[in-house]
């Protein structure tokens, strides 16, 4: 059983992710659920991109990140795709879904979402990046249990060490008891200076906010069963059909364009032949490329 446990664990933390503004300071981190998508809060989002936290529409910019435990440095990009953003009277508020946009580190693992009726006293671990800590500190901590708003307060009972603070948002909290996920850190006690306190999004209300997620597990588990061989395989066919999707979508941009200004009878026909043509091929080559996608889990 401790050997499981230890492979889970080193399995979770493949899946933590470091969050970037663009001018290249950590700003907080975030987790991989499936092969494809992450979760983080919406106000690491927020700061990352530099916007009010009440900002109501999705942000459309790139997001920035890396896998800092098993591949610092090799920057990713990300688009948000689910977004709840901070809110006074909302319940469930700041979590933000991202869908990657670039390949993943090779050892990179989703993590193991797990839930329980009654967490009281569990110990938990959470990976994060507080202030003057880019490169990432551990934390130790307990769960105490839920407030009006169904987040889990998070209690440090030890006298040294790091505790959950600024910089640990998006973070995944490892049970140490149930060897998994039970949620993300979001907020940590600021006012009050002799209490070492925070508090995590339970999975349970990550799954309400986000119904997808349950379909991404097991999009993620189908991309687990996958040999090495045959995941590079796809991957390689995929990065294939990139330049001929490219090229073929640009020449149909140009024979529209094309057909909008014809003012000959002839001229509109043959373009429209072409165009009925090309959109053809755009078609196929879309129909490959999603198959090949929803094999390596990119898309549900």
């Amino acid at each position: 059983m401790a050997n499981q446990t230890t492979n889970s664990f080193e399995g979770f933390k493949t899946s933590i992710v470091r969050i970037y503004h663009s001018n290249g300071a950590v700003v907080g981190a975030g987790f991989l659920v499936s092969n494809g998508y992450l979760l983080t809060c919406a106000h690491v989002i927020t700061e990352a991109l530099g916007i009010l936290q009440t900002t109501q529409e999705a942000p459309t910019e790139p997001i920035h990140l890396d896998f800092p435990l098993i591949a610092p440095g090799q920057k990713l990009t990300a688009t948000v795709v689910f977004w709840k953003p901070v809110s006074e009277t909302e319940v469930i508020e700041d979590i933000a879904g991202l869908r990657l946009n670039s390949k993943l580190p090779d050892s990179a693992q989703p993590v193991q979402l797990v839930t329980a009726q009654n967490l009281w006293n569990h110990s938990i671990r959470v990976f994060g990046f507080p202030k003057r800590h880019d490169n990432g500190v551990w934390a130790s901590a307990v769960l105490r249990d839920k407030n009006a708003k169904g987040w889990l307060q998070i209690e440090d009972t030890k006298v040294t060490g790091y505790q959950v603070e600024r910089g640990f948002s998006g973070a995944p909290v490892w049970d140490e008891e149930l060897a998994g996920v039970v949620g993300m850190a979001v907020a940590a006690e600021k006012r009050r200076e002799n209490v070492k306190a925070g508090f995590l999004v339970p999975t349970q209300v990550l799954n309400q906010f986000w119904s997808e997620l349950g379909q991404l597990e097991e999009i993620s588990t189908n991309y687990q069963r996958l040999t090495p061989r045959k995941r590079r395989r796809l991957e390689k066919e995929l990065e294939d059909l990139q330049q001929p999707y490219d090229r073929v979508r640009e020449k149909l941009r140009r024979l529209r364009n094309e057909r909008a200004i014809a003012n000959d009878p002839s001229t509109e026909f043959k373009l429209d032949m072409e165009i009925e043509e090309e959109q053809g091929k755009l078609d196929k080559l879309e129909l490959q490329i999603e198959e090949i996608e929803k094999q390596l889990g990119l898309i549900i």
